[in-house]
């Protein structure tokens, strides 16, 4: 299975101190690298974009192509921020993943609960999923339960014996996904991770407030429209619709 990720935990602490995103839609390709400073706070220092080709309905049909379209993209970003990478974060279109709600319960023996016992509930839902050709590239913790005490959001340091958590696993196919990761190494790079344009869009657009008290997210690409819904901090929804706005421009 592919290695999951933390978006959150892996930005605290980059190897390089550089943080780069690849996105590719269908009209467009566009690369962001961003330096930690001393605040934490990522900062843009390029940026980079390129008329997409080889692209359709977020899979790829044309290697080559995309190739040459990625790489014009990262040598653009590269050269604003006089820096190089060697490895991006690429968004993918939800269109080519599958979303599954997971509920799990565990015995913890009383203790109190740590950092340990949440990996091992995320760890076990995830293997329900391992199939072959399938890859996870979300797993979310939605929502804990001690003991029948529902609504937790963080059960850690408390005392229970039985842990129960409701998670949101997105996966996808590894066909797709390898293709990705076979279009980006041919521009010399790594996929640092996968991570659904969606979700994307809403850690970088919503404030506090809103993933708090709830929002769909509706982000109208292209070709494809994706649908994100948050909701006490968390994301607990992903569809898209296969209509964009190059369709409503081509029917203007």
């Amino acid at each position: 299975m592919m290695k999951l990720f933390n978006m959150r935990r892996r930005l605290t602490n980059p190897p390089s101190g550089l943080i780069a995103g690849l996105d590719i839609g269908s009209s467009k390709v566009s690369c962001a690298i961003a330096r930690l400073g001393s605040s934490g706070v990522p900062e843009i220092t390029g940026f980079g974009h390129q008329a997409s080709r080889g692209l359709r309905n977020g899979a790829i049909v044309d290697m080559e192509a995309l190739t040459t379209s990625v790489a014009a993209a990262v040598h653009t970003a590269e050269e604003m921020a006089d820096e190089t990478i060697s490895e991006v974060f690429v968004c993918i279109s939800p269109a080519i993943t599958t979303s599954h709600p997971v509920g799990i319960e565990a015995a913890v023996s009383g203790h109190p609960i740590d950092e340990a016992d949440v990996r091992k509930m995320v760890s076990q839902a995830c293997q329900g999923l391992e199939q072959p050709g399938q890859h996870v590239i979300h797993a979310i913790p939605v929502s804990y339960e001690v003991d029948g005490s529902r609504g937790i959001r963080d059960p850690r340091g408390m005392f229970g014996d039985r842990l129960g958590a409701n998670i949101y696993i997105i996966t996808a196919n590894s066909g797709p996904l390898r293709n990705f990761a076979a279009c980006i190494e041919r521009c010399h790079l790594e996929v640092a991770g996968f991570i659904v344009s969606g979700y994307a869009s809403g850690l970088a657009t919503l404030v506090d407030d809103e993933l708090e008290l709830g929002v769909t997210l509706i982000d109208m690409g292209a070709g494809c429209t994706s649908i994100s819904v948050f909701y006490d901090g968390k994301l607990h929804h992903t569809d898209y619709v296969n209509v964009g706005g190059a369709h409503i421009t081509g029917d203007v």
